[in-house]
């Protein structure tokens, strides 16, 4: 098959799926409905949207982005779309990011794989090779490799506004939800947002420290405040949680609690940034204290606010990243 039939067959699968849309949405029903149908009969909300696409302006943006990979994939020597496998998203995923794309670009790409995936019914596959080079980039992007958004940034009054109102939204759920926890951990302890979450078990709170599980197995003890370690203990205890909570979904969780409160839109990591810029003071001021020049007491907290943050003291591609004033 040639390339501008592969393209030609692409562009009628993604009308196809909004086309789904149309008649479900003609019939009465809604996407409300169609992700309860999805929890009720297979635990999941999202099965009955993979294969559907809502608007235009999605089917038009995932056209554009999946164009470019079919065209990567037939110069690798495949012919047919359905003969696409999670082995070219891979080499697709990749080749964009070695082009030093920002991470917006390069999720969107995913996403638009992802729905590739799920209409040609390869969704389980090509959805774990999506969490796999998602991780992967997210690291891209906390090296300094490739850009992150540009709204990263948050105040200290639009976070804690934020967190006060996943705990409101906590204590409304039902069931037992702790996403507020793992934003306070994030915010007052500099946790990353895996290690706030799915990777803090109750085992991991030790005589007023949290112990965590950094990238590559790293463990690193960090104080947490009073109030929140008990808080901590008690939602495990009362709880019996394995874990404190989805990242996922928590962080999906967070960037709605942020535009409730009146913010812009963001990440979770935008409070382990805002945790170093806060934490890279105090220790300004200590230097300072200790009789420092300005100029001194400023590399001196850098230093000490990269290794709290378990990099190397001299990682300085990082700095900027993290602090505004580097």
């Amino acid at each position: 098959m040639s390339l501008h039939h592969m393209k030609n067959e692409l562009h009628q699968q993604l009308w196809a799926a909004q086309q789904r849309w149309f008649r479900i949405e003609e019939a009465g029903a809604t996407k409300h409905d169609l992700k309860v149908q999805g929890l009720r009969e297979h635990g999941d909300m999202y099965h009955e949207t993979r294969r559907i696409i809502f608007t235009g302006n999605t089917r038009v943006t995932y056209e554009r982005v999946l164009k470019g990979f079919v065209g990567f994939c037939h110069d690798r020597g495949i012919e047919r779309n359905a003969d696409i496998s999670k082995r070219e998203m891979r080499a697709y995923m990749e080749h964009m990011m070695d082009r030093s794309l920002s991470e917006s670009y390069l999720d969107k790409v995913r996403s638009a794989c992802v729905k590739f995936g799920s209409l040609y019914g390869k969704y389980e596959s090509f959805h774990a090779m999506s969490e796999r080079i998602g991780v992967k980039i997210r690291d891209l992007v906390e090296d300094g490799i490739i850009a992150g958004p540009d709204h990263q940034r948050i105040t200290p009054e639009v976070a804690d506004r934020a967190i006060e109102r996943l705990a409101e939204l906590d204590a409304q759920a039902e069931g037992s939800r702790a996403y507020h926890l793992a934003a306070q951990l994030q915010r007052e302890c500099g946790l990353r947002a895996i290690e706030a979450t799915e990777r803090l078990t109750p085992d991991r709170l030790v005589g007023g420290y949290v112990v965590a599980l950094e990238k590559g197995g790293k463990e690193l003890a960090r104080p947490v405040p009073a109030e929140l370690y008990r808080d901590l203990k008690d939602y495990f205890a009362e709880s019996g949680a394995a874990y404190l909570a989805s990242e996922r979904a928590y962080e999906s969780a967070f960037g709605r609690a942020v535009l409730d409160v009146g913010g812009r839109s963001t990440g979770t990591h935008s409070l382990r940034r805002l945790w170093a810029e806060e934490y890279r003071g105090e220790r300004y001021r200590e230097h300072l204290a200790e009789g420092l020049s300005p100029e001194q007491a400023s590399e001196a907290a850098m230093a000490d606010t990269m290794e709290a943050l378990g990099h190397g003291r001299d990682r300085d591609e990082l700095r900027s990243a993290y602090l505004q004033t580097a």
